[in-house]
C-alpha cells in the first residue's frame, strides 16, 4: 500500500513583482511540480497580513511544510510563523527584489524553484527582529524606510518604479537625527543584515552570513549628491564597505534611538512604529528552509 502523500501549502501572493502572478504559477505547479513526497495546497493571500494568517492556521492543522510564492514582503508572513517551529520553509521568487532567494541560491524560474521544492535540502538560518518584529534580509531606518514607505504607496511595483521614487526622494532627503553606538548623529541611512543584500543584488551588508548568530550593520553617512552614482555602483559589486562614506558593525545586539517616532523597514515593508527606540536581536538558527 503506497504512503500517503505530506500536505505542503502554497501560499500564493497573486499581486507579488509585476506580472499576474497567481494565474502564471498556477500553471507553472501543474506543469513542473511532479512530486512523490508532497500533495500540494493552494491558498491566494487577499489583504496584508492575511498569509501569516493561513499559515497559523494550517500549522495548527498539522501541516508543516510551506512555500512563499511572491516577494520579500510575502515571504516575512510566511515566515513569522514558522520560527521555532517544527516545520520547513521554501521559496519561489516573485517580488520586485528577492533579497533571501537571492541569498539563498534559491532564486530563479518557476521550474527551478519548484524543482528545488523537491530535490532542495534543509538549512536552518537566522532571524533578525527589531523591537521583536521579525527580518529575513534586512530592517533599518533612514532613507532606506522612507523609499519603502513612498514605494508602498505607489501606484506601480517593480525595479523600475523602485528606482523612480528613489532618484526623486533623493534630491531633497536630509539625513536622520539618532543615537547609535552611544553616539549622537546624522545619518543618511542605517541597515541591519541577516542575509547580504536589499534584493536585485544590491548589497548592502555584503559580507554577512546568514547562520553565524551575528548581525551586520551598515551605516551610511550624508555625502555630497555627486557621489551617489558611486554609491550606488559600490552596492552593486559588493563593495560598499569599502567607501569613504560607510561603516561597517557586526555584533548580536544593537540599540538606537531616533529622534523622532520611528519609521522602520522590516525586508522592505515600511512600519510606522508608536516609540523612537529600536532593539535590534538575533534569534540563531530560528527557521528552516529549503535550498
Amino acid at each position: 500500500m503506497p504512503l500517503s502523500k505530506q500536505p505542503i501549502l502554497f501560499v500564493i501572493n497573486p499581486k507579488a513583482g509585476t506580472s499576474n502572478t497567481g494565474n502564471t504559477f498556477e500553471n507553472s505547479l501543474k506543469k513542473f511540480f511532479h512530486s512523490e513526497k508532497f500533495d500540494p495546497i493552494l491558498e491566494f493571500t487577499q489583504r496584508k497580513g492575511h498569509a501569516s494568517e493561513l499559515v497559523k492556521s494550517y500549522l495548527t492543522d498539522g501541516v508543516k511544510e510551506f512555500v512563499a510564492v511572491g516577494g520579500d514582503g510575502t515571504i516575512n508572513e510566511v515566515a513569522i510563523e514558522l520560527v521555532h517551529q517544527d516545520a520547513n520553509l521554501s521559496l519561489v521568487s516573485k517580488g520586485s527584489g528577492n533579497g533571501l532567494a537571492r541569498h539563498l541560491g534559491v532564486f530563479g524560474t518557476d521550474e527551478y524553484c519548484l524543482k528545488k521544492i523537491s530535490t532542495g535540502k534543509l538549512k536552518r538560518i537566522d532571524v533578525g527582529v527589531i523591537n521583536k518584529l521579525p527580518f529575513l534580509c534586512t530592517a533599518g531606518v533612514g532613507f532606506d524606510a522612507y523609499i519603502a514607505k513612498l514605494f508602498n504607496e505607489a501606484s506601480g511595483r517593480g525595479l523600475r518604479n523602485y528606482i523612480k521614487e528613489g532618484l526623486k526622494a533623493y534630491r531633497s532627503y536630509k539625513g536622520l537625527e539618532l543615537s547609535f553606538c552611544g553616539k549622537e548623529r546624522i545619518v543618511f541611512s542605517l541597515t541591519f543584515g541577516n542575509a547580504s543584500q536589499f534584493g536585485n543584488n544590491a548589497f548592502i551588508t555584503p559580507e554577512a552570513v546568514i547562520d553565524d548568530g551575528l548581525i551586520d550593520c551598515c551605516l551610511v553617512n550624508p555625502h555630497p549628491k555627486i557621489r551617489a552614482l558611486g554609491i550606488t555602483r559600490q552596492m552593486f559589486t559588493k563593495s560598499l564597505q569599502h567607501s569613504r562614506y560607510t561603516e561597517c558593525f557586526r555584533e548580536s545586539s544593537f540599540e538606537v534611538k531616533t529622534k523622532d517616532k520611528a519609521l522602520i523597514h522590516i525586508d522592505g515593508e515600511p512600519v510606522q512604529l508608536e516609540t523612537n527606540d529600536l532593539k535590534i536581536d538575533i534569534l540563531e538558527r530560528a527557521l528552516s528552509v529549503r535550498i
